[in-house]
């Protein structure tokens, strides 16, 4: 569980969003360090509960609410030797050029190299003459 500052129209438990890093206001703001300071660029997020503890902030509309927040279960699709529920593997993106799929075969939240836990098995999906297992991971850090 990861405590970070959010605006407040994203501070509502189940809302996801993914950290592209700080703006430059941030940079020299004094609350950096719990806003900015405790997320990763590029990962996905999770709001799980919203704190009643709010802050004026130059970048988003009204204030900012303290929440908490996890890496959440990401959809993918994988080598299906691969996908087997339990495991951990070390993520090697698939090749798929049909940019219908993207967000199975490079998703957002996740990098090559990344340790995943495999979650569950979700289905199958093709690409250039292949089939891919679908599967939901868990980074594990």
């Amino acid at each position: 569980m990861t405590i970070t500052l959010v605006g407040e129209k994203l501070a509502k438990p189940g809302v996801e969003f993914i950290y592209y890093g700080p703006a430059e206001p941030c940079k020299t703001c004094r609350l950096a360090r719990v806003c900015v300071g405790n997320l990763e660029p590029g990962r996905r997020y999770k709001v799980v509960r919203v704190r009643n503890i709010e802050h004026s902030c130059p970048i988003h509309e009204g204030k900012v609410r303290v929440v908490e927040v996890v890496e959440p279960a990401i959809e993918m699709a994988i080598d299906p030797r691969l996908a087997i529920v339990g495991s951990k593997v070390k993520l090697k993106f698939g090749e798929c050029d049909d940019p219908e799929k993207q967000a199975l075969f490079f998703p957002e939240g996740l990098f090559e190299g990344d340790t995943v836990k495999i979650l569950e098995v979700t289905g199958e999906v093709e690409c250039g003459g292949m089939t891919f297992k679908v599967v939901r991971v868990k980074r594990e850090p």
